[in-house]
């Protein structure tokens, strides 16, 4: 697989993703081309193809996976790491490591109650790592809370200033602290067809004049006949794998796409 070191915002554009300049907070991130995070925080996340978040505001995410055409409105959180409940503290001198925090180990008041590299396994490597999951076409209103582990299903809507604690229905539109579901975008009958289809995996460029999106059941009823007719193009992006190093970013080609 090719891997390119010292890359520039600008060059990465031009490979597909866009992260605004002087950047240096998206670690061991994953993507499908064309993908746009702007200036946020994102660690061990991926982005499937035409995913985006909202230029304004800062959002951070970590071991979330976006599927194709999510978005991500801005001051939003994903999946934040928990600190334990059960140990003599929730404070990070209980159960961190110098690894995980080196600014706050660099203070010696810190290192000198804190346990050491040494002594085994910190609380967080010994628990099962738990990925959050923003579903296909899903959409996350700005300055929403998802919390770690939660899966939002395909084409589901978060409303503005949401805090999600549990799952949510594909195509469900929730809001609330905690969020609930307030209505379905479409009857059950017309989400089947949605999910049966899964239009996100197909290339929509060769057919936008043929439709109208603003339709949508005329807009699903094409995009079924073609389908049926084999005349849809699968969509086969070309991914990566890129992470800031202080100097630049860091890119590797993946051999297939996310999804």
């Amino acid at each position: 697989m090719e891997r390119r070191e010292g890359l520039t915002a600008t060059e990465l554009l031009a490979l597909g993703v866009c992260i605004d300049e002087g950047n240096n907070k998206v670690l061991d991130f994953r993507f499908e081309r064309p993908a746009m995070i702007h200036g946020h925080r994102l660690k061990g996340c991926s982005m499937g193809a035409y995913g985006f978040y909202n230029a304004a505001g800062l959002a951070s995410a970590y071991r979330t996976h976006f599927g194709r055409y999510s978005q991500v409105g801005e001051s939003t959180i994903v999946g934040p790491p928990e600190h334990p409940m059960t140990m003599f503290s929730t404070h990070p001198f209980a159960f961190s490591r110098p690894s995980h925090m080196p600014k706050m180990f660099q203070m010696p008041e810190f290192a000198r109650i804190s346990p050491e590299e040494a002594d085994g396994p910190s609380w967080a490597e010994s628990e099962t790592p738990i990925d959050t999951v923003i579903g296909h076409e899903a959409y996350v209103g700005a300055g929403s809370f998802v919390r770690r582990g939660v899966t939002v299903g395909i084409g589901a809507v978060i409303g503005a200033r949401s805090v999600v604690t549990r799952d949510v229905p594909p195509y469900a539109i929730v809001a609330g602290s905690p969020a609930r579901v307030l209505r379905y975008r479409y009857p059950d009958a017309l989400i089947e067809r949605f999910l049966k289809l899964a239009w996100w995996n197909y290339d929509l460029g060769p057919i936008k004049r043929d439709v109208n999106w603003a339709d949508s059941e005329r807009s699903l009823e094409f995009l079924e006949q073609k389908a049926a007719d084999g005349t849809l193009q699968k969509l086969v992006p070309e991914a990566y794998s890129v992470t800031s190093t202080g100097s630049g970013y860091s890119l590797t080609k993946l051999a297939t796409p996310l999804y």
